[in-house]
């Protein structure tokens, strides 16, 4: 799967810009839903960006990934967007960056004995999205990435409602 992400993300950067959202100095806030292959839960998340130039921006986003089988997480994510648009209304975007992440795993919320312990962790998060033009300043956003993270390293995918300002 990593090597799907980079060779994917690589290949966007080659084919070109051919054009890109007016995004400069623009602000947005978006609210989504995300499943993680390691957490094996539904997450929830907010997210604001940031327009550097009409193709870079950052992106910030605190994520919670509701208990199941006695884990739950949650995450802060800064990730680079670089954006170009493949059409009027769609635009993919190659991403890449940093999360800090908090596990902590619960078993007494069940029948499981042990104790209960979190773990903090740091890693690096590399993928692929892409937003599509509802109206003006609306936009729905699919993103897939791989959050690297030493013992918890998981796939995500998300899906959501972007309002740009």
């Amino acid at each position: 799967m990593k090597k799907v992400l980079f060779v994917l993300a690589f290949s966007l950067l080659i084919v070109g810009k051919i054009s890109a959202q007016n995004q400069m100095g623009r602000i947005s806030f978006s609210g989504n839903l995300s499943y993680g292959t390691e957490v094996e839960s539904l997450g929830i998340g907010l997210r604001t960006q940031y327009g550097f130039t009409d193709y870079i921006r950052a992106s910030a986003e605190y994520k919670y990934y509701i208990d199941r089988h006695n884990l739950s997480a949650w995450g802060i994510n800064i990730d680079g967007h670089y954006v170009f648009g493949i059409s009027g209304a769609v635009s993919l975007y190659p991403l890449v960056g940093i999360n800090c992440t908090r596990w902590t795993y619960d078993p007494g919320r069940s029948d499981v004995e042990g104790a209960k312990y979190s773990n903090n962790r740091i890693g690096m998060n590399l993928g692929l999205g892409s937003q599509v033009e509802l109206s003006y300043n609306t936009f729905l956003q699919i993103e897939a990435k791989e959050a690297f993270i030493k013992n918890y390293s998981q796939f995500a995918i998300t899906v959501g409602f972007m309002y740009q300002f």
